[in-house]
């Protein structure tokens, strides 16, 4: 999803907001506390933090690596928020440098590096950046929390080279991470809900809609109840993105008119404006152009007040409206407006192709016929780029089609120069382009056809391939099951033999019957007995750990509830033991209930003291008494 792509420079700020060293010296805490000062206020003025910086690291020449890394992760985060990609880069390098690997900080760097090289198109420097990140934390951390948030960067770097499937993969696995047993993150519900949200972006690039809007839209009420309404808008976005890929242009127009509010109530101008993009979107698969454009102009115009780096999204259908109503002069500064001529530089090549495709039917007879050749050849090289046949091939016709455009003119001003070689050649030459496009069109068809049938026989062919494994399976199976009657045919036998000779003496039988029905009904007994004493001793535990916890802290239990009534014994007992730092496994075993409760029965706490996610349950409980 291209909207959060806008995400990451959040990402930067938060990696380089994260204190994980305590100083030892004052001076290094000293710097620390100045550093967390700069990053709070560097999404507002870049600039400024990254002056500082430099100034924090000209006056601080002798302060610990640890310092200087963190500086220069911090600087890495405002060159990233300026799009001085290469300086973020170097910086993050510095960074690197100053960390051992027995710093996990080190790994929150090569994240960092790996998301500056994403920002830069270096795709696959990206990708080792990210693998060496990965490897760092398998081979020695081993942080759960931090792994499903590494494997989600990498799946993102996946979307950005179309390698959908991978990405969806990924993704996957980042969520069996989040809800494995070793993940002890307390915000583990939350974060599986973002990756199941990304997963069903990456479920709507490959195609399967359905799935996505699945997803999407089980996910909605949720965020809502959450109160993270730029998540909840984000996702709204593209699940309205979904509906009109699916034609359910009214449900995408609804669903907007609901989430437009919410994004002016929170002052939001970019998701403001492509909310209003998805809206003309909406209108020109609709085919209504004109009631199109009026929706492109007003999330265009936001677009550029905040200098977006993803105005080629919108610029892009709007183009292709004014050259269906006729608005040339409005395309022409729509194409040299300054923030679109600046998002070339960070744009993928399948935008600026698609940018070029259409930016040529305004500006084409403007050209020399060697400016149009390079224009052409530009675009040939953009389309082998994409790596994409169907946009291959649309460039190539776009590339014929101008040809002859071109030609038709130049013969039209050797017709002005001598009319009667015009009438003489003109009507053979028509003649000659219009067989070339008809061949050139024919030549076109069969290759499409013959891709088209190629791609059938090797689906074919898989699927054969499959169909004899899996008979090959079945007769595997077969042949199992009928090893398997006959083994169970031969016990049978066996036993048949051995019942014959035991009915022989009936009576001894009947007296080991009975013995043995007596030794069972004493080892059950015993068995109860056990039971019933380990559950006793139990229930004693618990209530000596209340009571000694009462006589350390007589007044926790009434301030607790006189700060939240609504709070039962049973949750007061919780609150308890969670105070007394017992880790959930033990509180689970010593209320006999199942470890997911534990878990659950905290957030229901938490939703009867009235706490939001950003409230602090720890500081609340440990407080008290």
């Amino acid at each position: 999803m291209k909207i959060k792509n806008s995400h990451v420079i959040l990402i930067l700020i938060v990696l380089t907001s994260v204190n994980t060293t305590l100083f030892a010296q004052p001076s290094a805490q000293k710097i620390q506390e100045q550093i967390e000062k700069i990053a709070s206020n560097q999404y507002q003025n870049p600039s400024a933090g990254k002056l500082d910086l430099f100034h924090l690291l000209e006056k601080n020449p002798t302060a610990p690596d640890s310092c200087k890394g963190y500086i220069y992760m911090t600087l890495a985060t405002s060159f990233g928020m300026l799009n001085q990609l290469d300086s973020g880069l170097w910086a993050a390098d510095n960074a690197l440098r100053l960390y051992s690997n027995k710093d996990f900080k080190k790994a929150y760097a090569l994240r960092t590096k790996a998301i500056l090289y994403r920002l830069k198109g270096e795709y696959e420097q990206a990708t080792l950046a990210i693998k060496a990140c990965l490897d760092l934390n398998d081979s020695i951390w081993k942080n759960q929390s931090f792994k499903a948030v590494a494997l989600q960067e990498y799946a993102s770097l996946c979307n950005d080279q179309n390698n959908f499937y991978q990405a969806t993969s990924l993704y996957l696995e980042a969520l069996d991470v989040v809800n494995s047993p070793n993940n002890k993150d307390k915000n583990t519900i939350y974060n599986a809900l973002k990756i199941e949200i990304n997963l069903a972006e990456a479920y709507a690039l490959t195609g399967n809609h359905g799935y996505a809007i699945q997803i999407f839209e089980k996910a909605l009420p949720q965020l809502d109840s959450l109160k993270d309404y730029d998540g909840y808008i984000r996702t709204g976005y593209q699940l309205a993105e979904s509906y009109i890929q699916t034609s359910h242009c009214k449900s995408s127009d609804s669903l907007v008119g609901v989430l437009l509010p919410v994004a002016r109530q929170l002052k939001n101008e970019e998701l403001e404006s492509y909310l209003i993009l998805k809206q003309g979107i909406s209108q020109t698969t609709q085919n209504n152009y004109q009631e199109a454009l009026t929706f492109y102009r007003q999330a265009f115009k936001l677009m550029d007040k905040n200098h977006s780096a993803f105005i080629l999204d919108c610029a892009i259908p709007y183009l292709t409206a004014l050259k269906t109503t006729g608005g040339s002069s409005e395309a022409i500064s729509i194409m040299n407006n300054e923030t679109v001529q600046s998002s070339f530089k960070g744009a993928k090549n399948e935008d600026l192709l698609n940018f070029k495709k259409i930016a040529i039917h305004f500006i084409w007879n403007q050209f020399s016929p060697s400016q149009l050749n390079e224009y052409y050849q530009n675009i040939l090289h953009l389309s082998d780029t994409v790596m994409s046949e169907g946009q291959k091939q649309v460039a190539l016709e776009l590339q014929a089609k101008y040809q002859f455009e071109q030609q038709e003119k130049n013969a039209k001003s050797l017709v002005r120069e001598n009319e009667l070689l015009r009438k003489s050649e003109g009507y053979k030459r028509k003649q000659m382009y219009l067989i070339i496009l008809i061949a050139a069109f024919l030549f076109t068809t069969i290759v499409l056809f013959y891709l088209r049938v190629r791609q059938r026989s090797r689906i074919q062919a898989q699927e054969l391939d499959m169909q004899k494994k899996e008979n090959e399976i079945q007769k595997q199976q077969t042949a199992w099951a009928i090893q398997e009657k006959n083994y169970r045919d031969q016990m049978l036998e066996q036993q048949k033999i051995v019942l014959s000779q035991t009915l022989s003496d009936s009576d001894d039988l009947k007296e080991k019957m009975r013995q043995l029905v007596d030794e069972q009904a004493i080892e059950r007994r015993k068995e109860l007995l056990e039971h019933f004493e380990k559950a006793k001793d139990d229930k004693m535990g618990v209530e000596k750990l209340l009571v000694q916890f009462n006589s350390i802290h007589p007044s926790f239990v009434s301030e607790l509830h006189n700060s939240y009534p609504k709070l039962s014994q049973s949750d007061l007992q919780y609150c308890i033991l969670y105070r007394m730092n017992i880790s959930t496994k033990e509180i689970a075993s010593l209320l006999h209930v199942e470890h997911r409760s534990i878990y659950a029965k905290k957030y229901r706490i938490m939703e009867k003291m009235g706490l939001g996610k950003e409230d602090d349950f720890d500081q609340i409980v440990f407080n008290k008494g």
